[in-house]
């Protein structure tokens, strides 16, 4: 009798030993994927690049173009990611290549892409580049962040294009779309800066404005303010002159009067270098 009661305990010990190991076990392996998931960063601003641990993985660029378009346009479902990257064959086509391209993924990482059902989504804890920089714009557009006084700077690769290079028509149209509002949320830095009589600290906005959007009028009206507040009137006309160019060449026309009215208020005997309106 009390043979068979030892037998239970020690039967009863192994058991517990057992499930607190099993515990263990699967509780540093989420531990682990955790930290691969919170230490991966992906960044859509240039060239696509998921990264992970300081080291870039190597996907296929149909499994890059799936991850992106899940990055920039949200959850979707399978069938409407399907129809999204591949809009020319049939439905049943689009679903058996996005299968081939989730297994492909599958092959390399398991972290990046989420699956809920239907429903396909970029894993939590990613970071995103153009997540931080559509914060960055609404906070300075709307007012929601910091303060003009706090400003530090543009943000990283401000002025890089979405998905470089890339021709697919919703990479396209996101890519315009946050190039517009980049180049409005640096114009109004821009603009604040100078109202509180600070241009040197303004200059770096109004460059990044420019490149962004090197044909708008706005952008360069700022920068030429900001070249005359800090008392540099060469790099205003220098500024001018480019500015002239691109329209020129772009779109065949002149630079605007109020424009040209702040050349003529640097230089009020004529540069000879700036033409009649």
């Amino acid at each position: 009798m009390m043979r068979s009661r030892r037998v239970n305990v020690v039967v009863t010990f192994c058991q517990l030993f057992r499930i607190c190991l099993d515990t263990l076990i699967r509780g540093g392996a989420r531990g682990r994927m955790q930290v691969a998931k919170s230490d991966q960063e992906l960044r859509l601003l240039g060239p696509f690049r998921l990264r992970r641990g300081g080291s870039t993985l190597h996907l296929p660029h149909g499994v890059a173009r799936m991850i992106a378009a899940l990055a920039v346009i949200g959850p979707m479902s399978r069938s409407q990611t399907a129809g999204l990257l591949w809009p020319g064959g049939t439905e049943q086509q689009a679903l058996a290549n996005l299968r081939t391209t989730l297994s492909r993924l599958a092959r390399v990482t398991r972290d990046v892409v989420e699956c809920d059902g239907d429903i396909l989504c970029l894993s939590e804890g990613t970071k995103v580049d153009v997540e931080m920089l559509t914060r960055w714009i609404n906070d300075t557009i709307y007012g929601g962040g910091a303060s003009a006084g706090e400003l530090a700077g543009p943000p990283a690769d401000v002025d890089r294009p979405l998905l470089a290079d890339w021709t697919d028509e919703w990479a396209v149209d996101r890519r315009e779309r946050l190039r517009t509002l980049t180049a409005q949320a640096l114009q109004s830095a821009a603009a604040r800066l100078l109202s509180l009589g600070r241009p040197a600290e303004a200059l770096p906005y109004g460059l990044a404005a420019v490149q962004t959007e090197p044909w708008s009028e706005s952008a360069n009206r700022i920068l030429l303010e900001i070249h005359a507040r800090r008392g540099d009137p060469s790099s205003a006309l220098r500024q001018y002159e480019k500015f002239s160019r691109i329209l020129s060449r772009e779109l065949g026309v002149r630079p605007a009067p109020d424009i040209v009215a702040v050349i003529r208020q640097l230089y009020p005997f004529g540069t000879g270098r700036v033409e009649a309106v």
